[in-house]
């Protein structure tokens, strides 16, 4: 059960930005957003391609495409915000980071999805890029929402996909293109680990021990980069984990950001005369 915190945290708490997965929307956030909302605003937006926001830009490369307009967003509320991404979201978090640094007072990444950065890794973890470039095959052309189910069980678990109700199936057909779409801006991006070096946020990055390799590898990569990264693994979670187990995943997110906005100050002894 969550706590109250002193209402003083709300007062002087920059704002939220909370960024979802794929296939997913704003409201991934809402239990976030119910359990947090006496402590700091929260801002969920939907990603550039998905529910109102059609705003993806049709030039521009990468993850930039969904970075940039998410950026125009986060200018308008005048001040750094503590930023939050789970997979693509994350990979757009990452990106807005590199972009303006100087917009994001911290980072909460939940196996942020910059798989691109696996080019750079070794024999196993290229094999593991590789067979995720395998899984936009079968995204770019289902004919049924069979073809759907590996995917689906890749990033969850297996037999996931026939626990479905066909309603739930039939939606993930309709948003294989935007998956598609996430696919091919992810495997188009640039950046190199080595410019992560550069960022000065608190960051937090948290890992599901039952996540698939490629995110575990992926996540692995970028907090050793990140200079005081923290990284965090989360025993029995998967990568939807967010989504499917917030009571776990949520109470981090608010230590991680208490913690920077509330950093401890210096603390002095009085002073005693000697006896």
């Amino acid at each position: 059960m969550m706590h109250p915190l002193p209402n003083s945290l709300t007062r002087e708490t920059a704002p939220v930005v909370a960024l979802h997965s794929s296939a997913s929307g704003a409201h991934q956030w809402d239990d976030l957003r119910t359990q947090f909302s006496d402590r700091f605003e929260l801002h969920a937006w939907d990603l550039p391609g998905y529910g109102s926001a059609d705003d993806r830009l049709d030039e521009g490369q990468g993850v930039s495409r969904a970075a940039l307009p998410i950026i125009r967003k986060i200018e308008a509320l005048k001040q750094p915000v503590h930023l939050i991404g789970h997979c693509f979201g994350g990979g757009v978090a990452l990106k807005i980071a590199l972009l303006r640094p100087e917009l994001v007072k911290s980072l909460t990444l939940y196996e942020p999805a910059a798989f691109h950065v696996l080019k750079a890794a070794d024999a196993e973890g290229r094999s593991l890029l590789e067979g995720f470039s395998a899984l936009e095959t079968q995204l770019s052309q289902p004919k049924s929402a069979s073809d759907l189910q590996g995917f689906v069980d890749y990033w969850t678990v297996p037999q996931s996909w026939a626990s479905l109700p066909p309603e739930r199936q039939d939606k993930l057909v309709e948003l294989a293109p935007k998956l598609l779409e996430d696919f091919r801006d992810l495997e188009s991006e640039q950046w190199h680990l080595s410019d992560l070096q550069a960022l000065r946020i608190p960051t937090l990055i948290m890992v599901g021990m039952e996540s698939p390799a490629l995110a575990q590898a992926t996540a692995q990569m970028i907090a050793q980069e990140v200079d005081n990264a923290e990284l965090a693994l989360l025993p029995a979670m998967g990568h939807m984990a967010p989504i499917f187990d917030p009571d776990w995943v949520n109470p981090r997110i608010l230590q991680h950001i208490a913690r920077v906005q509330k950093a401890a100050r210096p603390v002095t002894w009085p002073a005693r005369v000697a006896a």
